[in-house]
């Protein structure tokens, strides 16, 4: 599975020079469009960093960028980042970084959320059809509750992530949560706009200036929160979009959905999870639906990028996100439905997802919900 945080443009100016493309530079088991990457060395430059000290560090020649990747692995891309906050320090990076993509076009998928009718209909088959791409979908949570929308990102416990460096998953996180919420503004032509969002973030507020960050107008901002989050309201959600047109959306649709199945794959075993709800399937079970042995489903999700097990792990934390969030369903009771052995079972992997045991993640969500 490609992850978000591993993800993060065509206007870099080497662009410009390249003949032909190439798959993918540098290492990582997940994979990020080059577009983020040329995009982040225009942005690096800004910052006063020479890019090619960035390339340097990162182990990239020159050449490589010239040659216009479509991807760039994940392990590269995060010491890019690593380099850029060890030569320029500065909380505000993300922030701004944030407003950078938020101009970039997404392709394909881009193109579906441009042309939807409202910005809840885009943010809904965005992260239907941008998942993939961005990836990190066992972390990638979606909420959406009476009218309001958030997506939120569950962090990665240090102590069962041996490269785990929370300054990168701070900034991944941040670029995408709000660089969605920009994305939609500048969709819908109400970048100017006081809209009442909630960001939250997992850094203190130590040296940050609001304007240095660049926020928009009426975004709020709650810093230590236990993960990063954007909570859309609904004003924003139901504001309609500048020109929006049937038959681009239709024609995008129709392009991804027409893809190679296999390319889809996790989509395909995401689905089956979704028609099995509140049942979990096992591997045997989604195999059977796919029409296609264990071994074959297994195979064809590692050459997406994907293990059954990750996208399992995303449907349970979504399920048990919202059984405690909405219901007063005990822990035992959360175990059982989505298939634990015993509530212990379920408490060690939800604090392997979210850094929270199950009682502490529900308790964050009563105060967080007391203090809107």
């Amino acid at each position: 599975m490609r992850r978000y945080a591993d993800t993060i443009s065509h206007k870099f100016c080497y662009y410009s020079l390249m003949r032909h493309k190439v798959d993918q530079i540098g290492k990582g088991k997940y994979s990020i469009s080059g577009e983020y990457l040329g995009a982040f060395l225009e942005f690096v430059t800004e910052c006063g960093v020479d890019a090619s000290a960035i390339l340097l560090d990162v182990g990239l020649a020159p050449e490589s960028i010239i040659q216009q990747p479509q991807f760039v692995g994940s392990e590269s891309f995060n010491r890019a980042i690593r380099s850029l906050l060890n030569q320029s320090p500065d909380p505000h990076h993300a922030y701004r970084f944030a407003r950078r993509i938020s101009e970039l076009r997404h392709g394909t998928a881009g193109v579906i959320a441009q042309n939807s009718q409202t910005l809840r209909e885009a943010m809904e088959l965005g992260m239907r059809y941008v998942r993939p791409q961005i990836g990190n979908t066992n972390r990638l949570l979606v909420h959406t509750r009476k009218d309001t929308m958030t997506i939120m990102v569950s962090p990665r416990h240090p102590k069962v992530n041996d490269d785990y460096d929370h300054e990168i998953d701070s900034f991944t996180s941040i670029i995408m949560v709000l660089g969605t919420e920009m994305r939609g503004r500048r969709m819908s032509g109400t970048m100017g706009l006081p809209f009442s969002n909630e960001l939250k973030v997992t850094h203190s507020d130590n040296g940050f200036s609001r304007y240095k960050a660049g926020l928009p107008p009426g975004l709020k901002i709650t810093f230590n929160a236990p993960y990063v989050a954007l909570v859309m309201e609904p004003e924003y959600l139901d504001t309609p979009l500048l020109a929006p047109s049937f038959e681009l959306q239709a024609a995008a649709l129709r392009h991804l959905e027409g893809l190679d199945a296999d390319a889809n794959i996790s989509d395909r075993v995401r689905g089956v999870f979704q028609s099995h709800e509140p049942n979990v399937p096992d591997l045997d079970a989604v195999a059977e639906a796919l029409h296609m042995s264990r071994a074959t489903l297994k195979r064809k999700l590692k050459t997406s990028g994907s293990t059954f097990q990750d996208i399992k792990d995303s449907f349970r934390l979504r399920r048990a996100s919202n059984l405690l969030r909405d219901t007063e369903a005990t822990v035992d009771e959360i175990a059982a439905e989505l298939s634990f052995s015993d509530a212990s079972g379920f408490s060690k992997a939800f604090r392997r997802w979210t850094g929270l045991a199950p009682s502490e993640w529900r308790l964050a969500q009563q105060v967080s919900a007391k203090e809107v």
